[in-house]
């Protein structure tokens, strides 16, 4: 399928330089690719989303290469001339030439601005020059009072705008509204030459104890579950919820299926979806819940589908920091700020080191899910020796040497 060519519609927001200037009021945050070279480029407080038709000028990679930058705020610092603190908004991949989108807003020039650039795997950073770009915007309708706040200065309009999924020619998209329902999920057709499909959405919050409609799904994924076209969303401390999309009808009221908790005091960022062969070379499929406070949570299709067949939950958890429902597998994904699925093998995360709070660019590789270079342990000793039973870990920790571009350090 490919998705129609814009027609050339500059974004109001959008100044020279792909640099949004403050007195514009834009913030570009959530990104999500559609088909090809469309970027979807959302600004939660405007409560607009701009569709940009990105040139058709990037070729695939030869063969999937993961990303090693241990400082992209010296890179991007250099590229858009960022004075202080960048604010790293979110992350996606392109899906042909497999290049890092980031949104981020920075002081520029002495004025507060908005930017999205494009980052390859050699480090090279350009700004995503927004204003010369064929662009189509859509308004949402009913967003957040500007005159609700949470926490004393985070305004209600910041979270209009929480996460978006392209799935089938339409563009999914969770946050806040108006009224006494505020968490909402929307479905938008593109191009956006229809009206928006807005639907109110209830769960069950076992680690509350209560049914909630206020808080916004934070993270989401539209999954082909058994045939079933399935939102399955992850909230704020942190359940994981799964909603039919055909339940999804203008107006209506929809409770989710609670599948899981996965632990309290936890924001997850992001739920990715993605199929990778195993030891043996079948194809098996996951669902990756990235999370900011604690450790991220793999799970099967396998297991995914029985939750979804299952009655969900409905008590409250027994305990605070008890984790029920779907299996889930812990993964040492620490620092990660930002995760998207990058290619066959690898997810991209953009995270802090916890020892120089340098931002990174790296990828981690499926199936393993951490980097070997991180650590130093009694395999590095160079008088090391694998034994006859450990060539199959010799063979493993060769490949993510060379992931991590440390190929001079590979046993032979």
């Amino acid at each position: 399928m490919t998705l129609p060519r814009l027609t050339s519609t500059v974004c109001a927001f959008a100044l020279s330089a792909g640099l949004a200037h403050a007195d514009t009021q834009p913030s570009f945050g959530v990104l999500e690719f559609g088909l090809e070279d469309t970027l979807f480029v959302s600004d939660s407080s405007a409560g607009t989303i701009t569709a940009y038709d990105l040139p058709n000028e990037g070729t695939p990679p030869a063969e999937d290469r993961a990303f090693n930058l241990l400082d992209v705020d010296a890179l991007v610092t250099a590229a858009v001339g960022a004075e202080g603190r960048i604010i790293y908004n979110d992350l996606a991949v392109h899906p042909v030439t497999r290049a890092a989108y980031v949104s981020l807003n920075a002081t520029i020039d002495d004025h507060p601005k908005s930017a999205v650039v494009a980052i390859t795997q050699d480090g090279s950073v350009s700004v995503v020059d927004l204003a010369a770009i064929p662009s189509a915007s859509f308004v949402l309708e009913n967003t957040a009072d500007e005159d609700v706040t949470f926490w004393r200065d985070i305004p209600a309009p910041s979270l209009t705008i929480t996460d978006l999924d392209f799935v089938n020619g339409e563009l999914f998209v969770s946050g806040i509204s108006t009224g006494e329902f505020a968490s909402t999920l929307r479905r938008i057709a593109f191009p956006f030459d229809g009206p928006q499909v807005s639907s109110s959405i209830e769960m069950f919050h076992a680690a509350h104890g209560q049914n909630e409609t206020r808080a916004p799904i934070r993270a989401m994924s539209v999954i082909d579950v058994d045939g079933v076209p399935t939102v399955v969303a992850a909230y704020t401390c942190t359940p994981l919820v799964t909603i039919p999309v055909e339940d999804l009808q203008d107006g209506a009221h929809v409770i989710g299926k609670t599948i899981a908790e996965l632990g309290y005091g936890n924001r997850p960022l992001d739920v990715i979806p993605f199929s990778t062969a195993n030891m043996e070379g079948d194809i098996e499929s996951y669902v990756l819940v990235v999370n900011r406070e604690m450790d991220a949570d793999l799970i099967s299709m396998d297991a995914l589908r029985d939750a979804v067949a299952s009655p969900g939950l409905s008590e409250p958890i027994p305990y605070l920091g008890a984790t029920v429902g779907v299996q889930t597998t812990p993964l040492p994904l620490s620092g990660v700020v930002h995760a998207a699925d990058q290619d066959n093998q690898f997810i991209l995360t953009m995270r802090r080191d916890l020892d120089t709070g340098a931002m990174e660019l790296v990828s981690f590789r499926k199936g393993a899910f951490f980097r070997l270079s991180d650590f130093i342990s009694e395999y590095n000793f160079p008088d090391y020796a694998y034994s006859e039973e450990a060539q199959g870990v010799r063979m493993f920790q060769n490949m993510l040497k060379a992931d991590e571009g440390f190929p001079d350090q590979i046993v032979q």
